[in-house]
């Protein structure tokens, strides 16, 4: 990126920042008062367009919605407001539980493969996930994720997001290796 030069331009590129960010939090918490989750919250809350059409506030380092949730937790914690949030099952009993219930985990594999073959990429990251919950060492579910994880750096515009998944594709591919 270039700098910003001139004062009044500066003063512009703050102010606009200094706007969004305030917004993030006005909206975030208006949400809050209204019983709004932390997913409901993320949908609710954009960026008027004159702030959200900055280049200058695109989400290349940071993210709104991880502003989002980081309001949300300041204020409320970690619980969503959701019941069955406060004893969650384990992520591999739940994850064994999506097994069964895809048809076993041969079945929940070929939907992983399969989301992945149609770059439904979030989606094939998730099942992955439910995959390595029930074995970490599952070399093709590693594999899976890492494939998903590089398909969704491709598009990613957010430095921080795009390198956490490449480092994470790395790490899973180098754990799959059997040298």
């Amino acid at each position: 990126t270039n700098p910003i030069l001139g004062a009044d331009k500066v003063r512009q590129v703050v102010t606009d920042y200094r706007d969004a960010v305030q917004f993030i939090h006005d909206k975030t918490v208006e949400g809050m008062n209204k019983g709004m989750t932390p997913d409901e919250l993320v949908e609710y809350v954009q960026l008027p367009d004159h702030l959200a059409n900055k280049d200058y506030l695109q989400p290349f380092y940071g993210h709104p919605q991880w502003g989002v949730r980081s309001v949300f937790n300041g204020y409320l914690g970690w619980f969503d407001g959701n019941p069955t949030n406060l004893f969650r099952l384990s992520p591999k009993s739940e994850a064994e539980r999506v097994a069964k219930l895809a048809g076993g985990e041969e079945k929940l594999r070929k939907a992983a493969k399969d989301a992945l073959a149609a770059d439904d990429t979030q989606w094939a990251a998730q099942l992955a996930d439910h995959l390595l919950a029930i074995d970490k060492k599952d070399r093709e579910a590693r594999s899976i994720k890492a494939d998903a994880l590089t398909k969704l750096a491709r598009d990613m515009v957010n430095a921080t997001a795009r390198n956490y998944y490449l480092t994470v594709a790395r790490e899973l591919r180098e754990a799959s290796d059997p040298n």
